[in-house]
């Protein structure tokens, strides 16, 4: 989501990101560009810096040092955005199928219990993805003391990334448990491509400290 295309012309630098298209700084000094906005003028300082290539990699400063972009290979950067895409696509399968299983599920005739937790434990990860994200943006009112402290906001979103990584792992296990024989065809393929997305999208969470956070330590 953070990912922004960063290219030249004409001296001018543009920059490319999911909220922004071609926002455009122009040189002021050096390695330093200041933002134009498409119907003001010129911001009066530089809030973009070049900064000096070391063995780290190559980096770009953005908004007074607000943040620092750092440069990455094209390849790196199509395979995060089609991870994301598929990623967003399998949440969106997962939601769409749930009603219709759910609705079958109360009728006997079609009722397949070896395949209930194949589609429940993608569902619960999901619910609680979308907890996730909620509790966040509910929070934002008032960020350091919800999520600051123990309060329960923040005990419910460390709640919520445990059960999101625990319903995922749980989903893994009902694939690789549930005999082929038993399980429909369609239903196994569904059940191995939401589970891969989850799986990718736990990794993810988990890399960055996200699974299991503690606001408030």
């Amino acid at each position: 989501m953070g990912l922004a295309h960063v290219h030249f012309e004409d001296n001018k630098l543009l920059i490319s990101s999911l909220g922004q298209k071609n926002t455009l700084y122009l040189p002021v000094i050096d390695s330093h560009f200041r933002y134009v906005p498409e119907d003001k003028p010129a911001e009066p300082i530089p809030t973009v810096s070049l900064l000096s290539p070391h063995a780290k990699g190559r980096f770009i400063q953005v908004g007074l040092g607000m943040s620092t972009m750092k440069r990455i290979p094209s390849w790196l950067a199509i395979g995060e955005i089609a991870a994301l895409g598929f990623v967003l696509l399998s949440i969106g399968l997962i939601l769409v199928y749930a009603p219709f299983w759910i609705i079958g599920g109360l009728m006997k005739k079609r009722r397949r219990p070896l395949e209930r937790s194949m589609r429940l434990y993608p569902l619960i990860a999901v619910i609680s993805l979308i907890a996730i994200v909620a509790i966040t943006i509910m929070s934002s009112d008032d960020l350091i003391y919800r999520l600051g402290n123990i309060t329960a906001w923040s005990v419910s979103l460390f709640l919520a990334t445990i059960l999101f990584a625990a319903a995922s792992a749980a989903s893994v296990i009902a694939v690789w448990r549930a005999p082929k024989q038993q399980v429909r065809r369609y239903v196994r393929i569904y059940s191995m491509i939401v589970t891969t997305a989850l799986v990718i999208t736990t990794a993810y969470l988990a890399y960055w400290g996200v699974i299991g956070l503690r606001t408030w330590a």
